[in-house]
């Protein structure tokens, strides 16, 4: 997890397209009315704290680096988190508490609240708590975590160190120990000896029969995974870099996993420049790690420090990480460190590569009602050939091609659709808060000149092919190929799912209760049972 940001922190839904939308002839398409934005709603509204699918603390504080733990002693799902708390009354600083779950879809926090406190000392290593990980041994459970102290240099210490705490069940407090020698990065190899050595993840080695320990560090300027061995989780012996980045430098692997599906095993970790969740995999966990044969990134930089939990008793994988928040609750705001814990499915496919899906528990909470569709206008050139398609042909020169909805009124819902395209010189998608259908909305477009899909919030008049975008995810396209759509949305959280193999998870305070719709620009693209549900 990053410190960098301490101390001061700074859609949709396509329901199903019935009579609703009172055209009499649905082959034929309307032109639009005179003035469509006077009936849109674009205004952003205050944010809420209900949240339940992508829960945050109870008192509204943020979820920060997760710590997913699938105790097969009890059959239990836990994910210890850090909690966003700094410097506040409680006296805190990054505290774990943690969440139980059976299904991701449902999540109770744990009673016993704080599980491992900060300490209070000006000078104590774990003036502040850092991401760690759990690991049972015969009964007992043992958190590793990070010591962090911004005032180390005036304490005669180094700033990050690993230390330990154990508890007698995954959901009781942990114990500090203090006979604990703390770990630090090793000295005259090149490190940065002072800072950078943080997220200690433990696993059992299948191959070794001992536990290792993998710690992000820094060695001649370049982000790398160290690797740590034990026989009984109190002594450590340093076994060198697991892994340095390839190709790639990078200047901190973060939240560093290993972890294994079938014969492969994974290497995962989150690049602190980019904020995208990387993975890598090869034959054995000593390496040498490879990108996989396809994209090496399954979301895009809206879910970060991302874990998975392997749940041993039913074969499922699950990635788990938090989208980030803004400054003030705005979308222009500073990037702020924690908010709201998201989670896919991780499946593997036939050549070992990884791809995410919504998690079935909650695609069938979602999908217990079917929300109406209110249409405010479509253009001449979004035809709709039935009651549950529409073909936008964006012309070569000319405003793109749209269709604009009302708002929908609810805290969570999904919209739904199957989505190809014939030609796309530019691009295609859903709008969010639209003003207007040609310009001034939020897109989340597929770009298939450039085989990604984006989220976007500056104007369509402003937007060319070298826009960075707030948040992207490759994938690939062809044309007259049927992609299946579900974007999942609760308050500010947007999470789009894209055809069983990605997803992107954006913090979007614009979307929530404004008008939005579907659009394309410069291409033809045909939009297939569009649907809104809700639970």
């Amino acid at each position: 997890m990053t410190f960098s940001h301490l101390p001061g922190r700074g859609l949709l839904a396509l329901g199903l397209l019935l009579p609703a939308c009172q055209e009499k002839d649905p082959a034929k398409p309307k032109p639009p009315v005179s003035d469509p934005s006077k009936n849109l709603v674009c205004t952003v509204g205050a944010e809420r704290n209900d949240y339940s699918i992508f829960p945050k603390v109870a008192d509204g504080a943020g979820v920060g680096d997760v710590m997913p733990y699938f105790d097969a002693a009890s059959g239990a799902m836990y994910i210890y988190y850090l909690k966003d708390v700094w410097n506040d009354a409680t006296n805190q600083r990054h505290p774990w508490y943690g969440f139980q779950t059976t299904d991701f879809r449902q999540y109770t926090e744990l009673p016993a609240g704080e599980l491992l406190a900060s300490s209070s000392g000006d000078c104590a290593q774990d003036r502040a708590i850092g991401t760690g990980s759990v690991q049972e041994l015969n009964g007992t459970y043992y958190a590793f975590y990070t010591g962090h102290n911004p005032n180390a240099t005036n304490c005669g210490h180094r700033k990050e160190g690993i230390m330990l705490a154990t508890a007698t069940g995954p959901a009781q407090k942990f114990t500090k120990n203090p006979a604990f020698t703390t770990l630090y990065v090793p000295k005259g190899q090149g490190f940065d000896e002072q800072d950078n050595f943080r997220d200690p993840y433990l696993y059992l080695n299948d191959e070794t029969k001992q536990y290792d320990m993998l710690v992000a560090a820094r060695q001649n300027n370049r982000g790398v995974v160290v690797k740590y061995t034990s026989a009984d989780l109190l002594a450590w012996s340093y076994q060198g870099i697991l892994y340095d980045g390839g190709a790639s430098s990078y200047v901190m692997l973060e939240c560093p996993q290993l972890f294994k599906i079938g014969s492969t095993y994974y290497l995962t970790f989150s690049d602190i420049t980019t904020r995208n969740f990387y993975y890598r995999k090869s034959a054995s966990p000593a390496g040498p790690w490879s990108p996989p044969a396809g994209n090496d990134r399954v979301d895009g930089s809206g879910l970060y420090a991302a874990k998975v939990l392997n749940n041993t008793a039913t074969g499922k994988n699950y990635l788990i990480g938090w989208v980030n928040r803004y400054q003030n609750n705005q979308d222009g705001g500073s990037w702020w460190w924690g908010g709201n814990l998201v989670t896919h499915e991780l499946v593997q496919t036939a050549n070992g590569d990884l791809t995410v899906q919504l998690v079935p528990a909650l695609k069938t909470y979602l999908e217990a009602q079917t929300e109406l569709l209110v249409r405010v206008s479509r253009t001449a050139s979004a035809a709709r050939p039935d009651s549950s398609t529409y073909v936008l042909a964006g012309p070569a020169t000319g405003p793109l091609a749209n269709v604009l909805f009302k708002p929908l009124n609810l805290t969570r819902y999904k919209i739904s659709a199957t989505v190809s395209y014939t030609d796309a010189a530019n691009d295609f998608g859903f709008m969010l808060g639209a003003c207007d259908g040609t310009n001034e909305f939020y897109s989340l477009r597929f770009v298939p000149s450039q085989n990604r899909f984006s989220f976007d919030r500056i104007n369509r008049n402003s937007l060319n092919p070298g826009t960075s975008p707030v948040a992207d995810v490759p994938f690939p396209m062809q044309p007259n190929t049927p992609y299946t759509v579900d974007i999942v949305q609760e308050n500010s959280v947007v999470v789009v799912y894209l055809n069983g193999i990605a997803a992107l998870s954006s913090r979007i305070y614009k979307a929530p209760r404004t008008s939005w719709g579907i659009f394309a620009d410069k291409s033809t693209a045909t939009f297939r049972n569009l649907t809104v549900t809700k639970p």
